[in-house]
């Protein structure tokens, strides 16, 4: 899993923004998961199950901008069932289709209350296409989570914005200079053919 330790001034922790999302924008690709959308009697996304087990995962996807810095994920919930909870969220970055790089893995280890809101800090860099990735338990059919809001707070360009390209540039340029005047003093102590055709013509006379 890929780790990432980032200083965050509070010049640009005062540019922070709030992305809102909601639990409608989770798909999952498991087929025991049923995903109930809002109807009159319920407002958020309801996740049952049609065999209990404790990797049951939904996804969704980031919509970001590359190099923004993923600070905080909080996501709005509701169970039903003593032991159908919410137990790891996750962040991955993607590119090509057959492989995916874990970014941010949180384990939830205390049972939080039936309804509350899951938080967990992190700072991601986006650099490719990001998923949100939640594995719920459940213990029986009979079990419901349901899921309303998912606030996903980002400091946007944050990687212009913190110079980490322009501290890459100078470091590059910084090693081109030195490549440059390393090859200019070879050159400079190299003799010219003029220098030595009169060396040589002194050597002759004495």
């Amino acid at each position: 899993m890929s780790q990432q330790n980032i200083h965050i001034s509070k010049k640009l922790l005062s540019k922070t923004e709030s992305l809102m999302l909601h639990g409608v924008g989770f798909v999952t690709g498991d087929p025991t998961i049923k995903l109930s959308y809002p109807f009159t009697f319920h407002p958020g996304m309801q996740v049952t199950v049609t065999e209990p087990g404790d990797s049951k995962w939904i996804y969704m996807m980031l919509p970001l901008n590359k190099g923004s810095l993923i600070t905080d994920i909080r996501i709005a919930h509701h169970r039903i069932g003593l032991n159908s909870r919410i137990s790891l969220i996750r962040l991955i970055e993607q590119r090509e289709p057959i492989s995916a790089v874990v970014v941010h893995n949180k384990k939830i280890e205390d049972s939080p209350p039936s309804t509350c809101i899951i938080h967990t800090g992190c700072s991601v860099i986006v650099r490719k296409s990001t998923l949100l990735k939640v594995c719920m338990n459940f213990s029986n059919t009979d079990e419901m989570i349901e899921i309303g809001s998912v606030e996903i707070r980002y400091i946007p360009s944050f990687v212009t914005l913190s110079g980490i390209d322009k501290n890459e540039m100078k470091i590059s340029e910084e090693n081109h200079f030195f490549t440059i005047s390393e090859s200019q003093k070879i050159e400079e102590v190299k003799p010219t053919l003029a220098e030595l055709f009169s060396q040589k013509k002194r050597k002759t006379i004495f």
